[in-house]
C-alpha cells in the first residue's frame, strides 16, 4: 500500500484544465455544479492524484485510466488489478493505492456541533472522546481541540472502515477487520484501513 497526498492550492489554473478535461462527461458535470472554486479544486485534485498514483503503481500513464462507479457507488479502474480511495477535507486530497482493498479518510481538525458525535459513535467511543459518559451538555458545539481530535480520530477510522469494506461508515471501530494507519498531518487526520500494515 502506498498513500498520496496534494494541497489544492498547488494547482495551477493549467493543471486543472488539463486534469478537467481527462474526466469523463458525468464528472465534469458534477464540477460544473459546484459554485465554490475549492469544490471544483478538490475534486479535480483528487482524480489528478487518484491517476497519478494509479500510473505510478502499475507502471501506465495517467492519460490511459479509465475510471468507472461499483455496484455499491465506489470507483474502480477499468481493466487494471489495482485498488485506490480517494478523501479530501479543507485544502488536502489524499490518496491511497493497493492490489488489495483499501479505504483512506481525512479530516480537517475544526470546530463542530458534537450532537453529531451522539448519532454515529457508540457508548464506548464516546467515553473514549469525552474521557466520561457524556451527558448533553456535552454535544454542543466546540473549539476544543482535544476532544475535536478524538472525535476526527473515531470518525476517520469509522469513514475508512466504511470505505474498505464498502459499507458506509462502521458501526464499531473495535469490530474492523483490516489493519488501521493512523496519521496526524499539522491540523488533519488522516486514517488508512488496509489488509496489512506495509508503508
Amino acid at each position: 500500500m502506498k498513500w498520496y497526498k496534494y494541497d489544492i492550492r498547488d494547482l495551477t489554473d493549467e493543471e486543472y484544465a488539463y486534469w478537467y478535461s481527462l474526466m469523463n462527461a458525468d464528472k465534469r458535470k458534477r464540477v460544473d455544479r459546484f459554485r465554490l472554486i475549492d469544490d471544483k479544486k478538490r475534486t479535480v485534485a483528487g482524480e489528478m492524484l487518484a491517476r497519478k498514483a494509479i500510473a505510478e503503481w502499475c507502471g501506465i500513464e495517467p492519460e490511459s485510466i479509465t475510471f468507472a462507479i461499483g455496484e455499491h457507488g465506489k470507483p474502480y479502474v477499468v481493466d487494471l488489478d489495482v485498488e485506490f480511495n480517494i478523501s479530501h477535507s479543507g485544502d488536502m486530497v489524499v490518496c491511497a493505492v493497493d492490489d488489495n482493498p483499501v479505504g483512506i479518510d481525512i479530516e480537517k481538525i475544526r470546530p463542530i456541533d458534537l450532537s453529531i458525535a451522539k448519532r454515529v459513535c457508540t457508548d464506548e467511543e464516546l467515553l473514549y472522546i469525552f474521557e466520561h459518559e457524556p451527558t448533553n451538555a456535552d454535544f454542543v458545539y466546540t473549539e476544543d481541540e482535544e476532544i475535536l481530535t478524538w472525535f476526527f480520530e473515531v470518525w476517520t477510522k469509522k469513514e475508512a472502515i466504511g470505505k474498505f469494506s464498502e459499507t458506509g461508515i462502521f458501526n464499531s471501530i473495535k469490530d474492523n477487520k483490516c489493519c488501521i494507519q493512523y496519521f496526524i498531518l499539522e491540523k488533519y487526520i488522516i486514517t488508512i484501513c488496509t489488509t496489512d500494515n506495509e508503508d
